[in-house]
């Protein structure tokens, strides 16, 4: 049995279904998925299918599942005109925040309206049934794995979206450790645990320099990076560029395997 780690397929469901062959995925290996599966690429849905139909893969909620998520509970609020209505900063609505340009969700939105009411239920239902952390104890040392960042509290083993708050799922899937400034170190307050290795996605490597020569994205590690063991395995399939590549990890051997963006 393997433990795989993938994260930010941003809809490319051929890199990834290459990823599975490319990495012989069997029944008793097991994926976790690090969110982001949706928008930016064309296949976000059928990426979301394949992993609810698999009894041996996860999937963490990314920000881009947590916009489709908000945006969908906006929808419905509006039709039955309850409900207060949460704007950005920038006064859009949930929807318009998921289907700004920025965000890429407007083809990812076309499929999902596309599909029967009982499939949107489904997905919805599974996508709010997810976790937004977990932590995986792998040969005597423990993953804490998230799209991008953590909590001040103790919470186990795994902290559902169900359970949390709006500001805390928001805080996990959207903020990020590499975005705070230089100057303002994480204190031993910022995270729980503090000897965990943090493996998340969102920020692809490319933003923090890490290529290979050829100057595709590799994986960031650093085993101190503000006081913490991080790994980033987003290598920035949402660029939609030649620098882009699927990343993942096998956390039993540290192996770590890459597919390059497939093109039609």
């Amino acid at each position: 049995m393997r433990t795989y780690v993938i994260s930010d397929i941003h809809g490319q469901y051929k890199a990834y279904l290459k990823m599975l062959e490319l990495i012989g995925f069997k029944d008793e290996d097991f994926m976790y998925v690090l969110g982001d599966v949706i928008d930016r690429g064309p296949d976000g849905i059928s990426i979301i299918k394949d992993i609810m139909s698999r009894d041996n893969a996860d999937m963490i909620l990314g920000n881009h599942e947590f916009m489709l998520i908000n945006a969908v509970n906006y929808l419905k609020s509006k039709e039955s005109e309850k409900g207060k209505v949460k704007r950005t900063d920038d006064g859009l609505t949930p929807f318009e925040l998921w289907t700004h340009p920025c965000n890429g969700g407007e083809g990812t939105c076309l499929e999902y309206i596309n599909l029967p009411s009982e499939q949107q239920d489904k997905i919805e239902e599974y996508l709010k049934s997810r976790s937004l952390i977990k932590r995986v104890c792998i040969n005597d040392k423990m993953y804490h794995l998230s799209h991008s960042f953590s909590v001040p509290k103790t919470f186990g083993r795994t902290l559902k979206y169900s359970r949390a708050s709006y500001k805390t799922a928001e805080t996990i899937v959207w903020e990020s450790l590499y975005d705070r400034p230089c100057d303002s170190p994480l204190g031993e307050k910022e995270f729980a645990y503090k000897d965990d290795i943090y493996i998340v996605g969102h920020i692809f490597t490319q933003r923090l320099g890490q290529m290979d020569e050829e100057g595709k994205g590799s994986v960031f590690m650093s085993d101190n990076y503000r006081g913490y063991n991080v790994i980033d395995i987003d290598c920035g399939m949402a660029l939609n560029s030649r620098s882009s590549r699927l990343a993942c990890m096998c956390l039993e051997t540290g192996e770590i395997f890459y597919v390059p963006l497939l093109d039609d």
